[in-house]
């Protein structure tokens, strides 16, 4: 499969997905669930997360990275992988009754119990996802995933929809896992085998022994977010604080995710044919901050009236944390591929240290803010972001030889063409006094549109990278569209 249709199953794939969760989230936050109870399953998810992240311990990459891939040894990998991870599934369902006691809540111990069921499934799902994503395969990705978030969200809706509570959405998670591990499965069948020789299963447990540090210190800084929220604000705070975050990593995550998980195999390709990374990672940079900066302007800017359009009332607390949290998800994709790239070029090592650094930076951060309050703890993203950006940007740069100026100039750029996007809602909002009340779907949509234009006039007004592949983009459409219209006529 060519990179260009990989990334347009691969983006097919976040978009659906997007859209699934993001329906499910709304019909039950707005129907069925406060933000205490949304609270409390954040507090379950986060603190199993916390757990499940150690459970690929960088598998996936070892197997997605690797130069040359031994089929005899599959198998193998595929044994020391569902080992490792079902052992950690095991461990989470055991530390159900310590989450519910440090957060006394019983809830959380029937939450985490199917969460880690959830957990002991998936593993088996670790190899044949890796062997797909070495093949380019984003077409059966497409299909497990899609089937998979769609079946656990009519359940779960279904299952709030009867009074289930917060423990709707842990089954529909189950039920997801099930689903998308049996599909992988069926594209790339792959049956555990317990190694016969540890030195077959050596090269993975010594990528993993040092992906096991980043994936800790990983989980330690993403997954805590919603635990030091709820442990120091509470549930009800967790729960808008949640909301925020979700919402604006998720929308994040469909613009641009689709094209870094392509970009990885396709860098790994290139790394093992001795070509430069920094021209293609350069141009990624451009193409990730010009759509998503765009993005999340527009999503900090239609807070107001999107969460009380989506929500109701009784989740109007969002809002303003969605305004912070949006701005600093624009920091969060400037420096793409941040673990991924070190992985590929042998610099795990520097990589472990630098992800610790970052993680301190982050609770540090946040625990400092919830004194303040739960606006501060949104806010304290931003000062995170920042130094997230200059310690990933300068090392990344030295990786990869280019100048972190590169990355500056590609910055200011995006930031215009992003604040041009934005235009019609600041006119609205600001010079014509509308409130979150006074803007309804027609109109959120109009003026959302109306940014399209003025984005891309300021893409060209300052030479943007990415009117590269604007313009190849129309010029294809426009020698599809002849086409078709000269075959038309022939007829």
């Amino acid at each position: 499969m060519s990179i260009r249709a990989s990334i347009a199953w691969s983006m097919a794939t976040q978009y659906l997905a997007f859209v699934i969760q993001f329906a499910v989230s709304v019909i039950i936050s707005r129907l069925y669930l406060s933000p205490s109870e949304f609270g409390v399953y954040s507090v379950a998810l986060a603190a199993s997360m916390l757990v499940a992240m150690f459970q690929d311990a960088g598998i996936t990459r070892f197997v997605s990275g690797q130069r040359a891939m031994d089929p005899a040894h599959v198998r193998e990998y595929a044994g020391v992988a569902v080992s490792i991870a079902c052992g950690v599934a095991v461990v989470l369902g055991a530390l159900a009754p310590v989450i519910s006691h440090i957060y006394h809540d019983t809830t959380l111990i029937r939450l985490t119990l199917i969460i880690a069921a959830a957990s002991f499934i998936s593993p088996f799902a670790l190899i044949p996802v890796g062997l797909l994503t070495r093949e380019m395969n984003f077409r059966a990705l497409f299909f497990a995933n899609i089937i998979s978030a769609l079946s656990g969200g009519l359940l779960s809706i279904y299952l709030a929809a009867h009074g289930v509570g917060p423990a709707s959405m842990a089954w529909g998670l189950l039920l997801a896992a099930i689903l998308r591990t049996g599909i992988v499965m069926r594209f790339r069948p792959v049956v555990p085998r317990f190694p016969r020789d540890w030195a077959t299963a050596r090269p993975l447990l010594s990528f993993s022994a040092n992906s096991f540090f980043i994936s800790a210190s990983g989980a330690i800084g993403m997954r805590t977010q919603d635990l030091i929220v709820a442990r120091l604000l509470g549930v009800t705070a967790t729960g808008l604080f949640s909301r925020a975050t979700a919402l604006s990593a998720q929308l994040s995550t469909l613009v641009t995710s689709g094209l870094t998980s392509v970009f990885y195999a396709a860098f790994a390709r290139k790394r093992d044919a001795g070509d430069p990374l920094a021209p293609s990672y350069l141009h990624l940079t451009a193409c990730n901050t010009a759509v998503n900066w765009a993005a999340m302007v527009g999503l900090g800017l239609a807070a107001g009236p999107l969460v009380h359009l989506l929500y109701g009332p009784k989740w109007a607390g969002v809002a303003v944390l969605l305004k912070w949290t949006a701005l600093s998800e624009t920091l969060f994709v400037a420096v793409p591929l941040q673990m991924d790239v070190p992985i590929l070029l042998g610099r795990i090592r520097t990589l472990i240290w630098v992800n610790w650094i970052d993680t301190a930076i982050i609770i540090g951060c946040l625990t400092v803010a919830c004194f303040i309050g739960v606006e501060a703890a949104a806010a304290s993203r931003i000062v995170y972001g920042l130094l997230w950006v200059g310690i990933y940007g300068v090392f990344l740069a030295r990786l990869m030889h280019f100048r972190f100026v590169d990355l500056v100039n590609i910055y200011w750029r995006s930031a215009v063409a992003a604040y041009g996007a934005g235009i019609p809602l600041i006119v609205a909002q600001d010079w014509l006094g509308m409130g979150a009340g006074d803007i309804g779907w027609g109109l959120l949509i109009a003026l959302s549109v109306a940014g399209i234009p003025c984005w891309l006039a300021c893409l060209f007004l300052v030479r943007h990278p990415a009117t590269i592949e604007i313009r190849t983009i129309a010029t294809r459409a426009y020698a599809m569209a002849m086409g078709r219209l000269g075959r038309s006529s022939a007829a």
